[in-house]
């Protein structure tokens, strides 16, 4: 099977060969801008910040918002620029010195991050005119990522895991949609001299909003990925009918996802249902079953494949219980109001920790420096990985089963301490990332010099 590797990293995806890859140590690789530290940086603020929502939500200005945009647009799409580009330059074997294959990734991240920080402090200040200029940004931003990988399709690729790179067109395109629905969104919550029309549609202006922002931007993105990096975490090759399966299901899934969010802005509630079922269906048939097969030979063994296939067991569970509860449902606002508890528990079972599982793998490589020292950080990584995944998803699972019990202050008092742990966890992991990089990082220089030393002596 043909694999895809960066040139620089040495990373491998596809289904390389058992162990992890990596770049020799002095290779040459030149230096990397530390893009990666945005959304590390996104990361904890976003736990500083859920602490602070646990115990102080009433004194904050939209808290819900904050805590889903943080995650959503501070940690998630932070990382999709990132490492989606990471994977198109090395399809396309862009050369060092291609505009595209740094400056361009580097600039638009930075604009990302500031229209993001605008928005950010525009919807705590409930500043009209700010959101509307972040969204307008973010959405130029996204097709401009749109129209970078459009570039690398237009290359003269030999490998079959194109087919990634049309997934990531697909989600920059519905990343556009999800801004300009943000645009209209804000102006319904903060300005004064708007149609009542406009205001009627609110309620499902914002459920459109999140159907295409986390069903086709997220969605589409994680998807693709996972065609290719979820048997890359197992260490094993993929499906043989994974690819073939990936470009089947791609036109009706982002079909899907269309009905869905017009149904969403036309109030069919059914029609809702039916395109999240729909693409829910192609996700299985494209991603799932294909990775289960690879599943059913090569059992998860190290903390970046179980996080990574238990975060796709959530979102998976999100998914369908979203579109079953759609079709007995007759508004957005009802809707809403069903699954509102759910949110933070699909955001942090599913999405958080898929990309904590995935940056568990990646980070490791791409430091590099040999197959010894990549087995250095992903030493440090797993830490006591089985107890940190159990008391992750066994207090989700628990917060899951207090929605059935009856409201009381012993219920309450349980759900925060829950939280609590899950928000540990996820610090854990941060911390982990930082000594990790320190001490690979350390390892690898330590190694070049040696065999610098050693090639002097000679």
């Amino acid at each position: 099977m043909p694999e895809i590797s960066s040139p620089k990293a040495g990373l491998s995806i596809g289904g390389g060969p058992a162990g992890a890859p990596s770049s020799a140590p002095g290779s040459g690789r030149p230096s990397r801008m530390r893009i990666d530290r945005l959304g590390t940086t996104w990361m904890i603020i976003a736990v500083l910040m859920a602490v602070a929502t646990l115990f102080l939500h009433r004194r904050m200005p939209q808290p819900l918002w904050t805590m889903i945009h943080l995650v959503t647009l501070g940690v998630l799409s932070n990382g999709i620029f990132q490492w989606s580009w990471f994977f198109a330059r090395s399809l396309a074997r862009l050369a060092a010195d291609d505009r595209r294959a740094h400056s361009d990734n580097l600039r638009r991240m930075l604009s990302f991050n500031a229209c993001f920080a605008l928005l950010f402090i525009s919807m705590w200040l409930g500043w009209f005119i700010g959101t509307v200029v972040a969204a307008t940004g973010i959405a130029a931003i996204a097709a401009w990522h749109g129209a970078a990988m459009l570039s690398v399709l237009r290359e003269r690729l030999a490998s079959r895991f194109v087919i990634v790179v049309r997934y990531y067109v697909c989600a920059a395109a519905f990343f556009v949609l999800t801004a300009l629905l943000a645009g209209f969104v804000t102006t319904t919550m903060f300005s004064s001299s708007i149609p009542e029309a406009l205001l009627a549609m609110r309620d499902r202006l914002t459920f459109a909003h999140a159907l295409s922002g986390v069903g086709g931007w997220l969605g589409l993105s994680i998807g693709g990925t996972a065609i290719t990096l979820g048997p890359t975490i197992l260490r094993t090759r993929m499906s043989p009918d994974a690819v073939s399966w990936g470009i089947k299901v791609l036109p009706p899934w982002c079909v899907s996802l269309l009905i869905a969010v017009c149904g969403a802005l036309v109030g069919v509630m059914p029609l809702v249902g039916a395109g999240i079922l729909g693409a829910a269906a192609c996700g299985i048939m494209g991603i799932l079953i294909p990775y289960a097969r690879v599943l059913a030979a090569k059992k998860p063994q190290e903390y970046s494949a179980w996080s990574f296939l238990i975060g796709l067991g959530w979102i998976a569970l999100g998914i369908l219980f979203l579109g079953i509860t759609a079709l007995f449902v007759s508004t957005p606002s009802e809707i809403r109001a069903l699954t509102m508890m759910w949110l933070p528990i699909i955001g942090a079972g599913g999405f958080a920790q898929l990309f904590v599982g995935a940056l568990s793998y990646l980070m490791p490589v791409v430091i590099g420096g040999g197959p010894s020292i990549v087995r250095i950080g992903i030493a440090i990584l797993d830490w006591q990985f089985a107890l940190r995944v159990a008391l992750k998803n066994g207090a989700l699972f628990l917060q899951v089963v207090l929605f059935c019990a009856a409201a009381s202050t012993a219920v309450t008092t349980l759900r925060y301490a829950l939280w609590l742990v899950v928000i540990m966890t996820f610090a854990i992991d941060i911390v982990m990332f930082a000594r990790a990089g320190k001490n690979q990082a350390r390892a690898r220089r330590e190694r070049i010099k040696e065999m610098s030393e050693s090639r002097q002596v000679q």
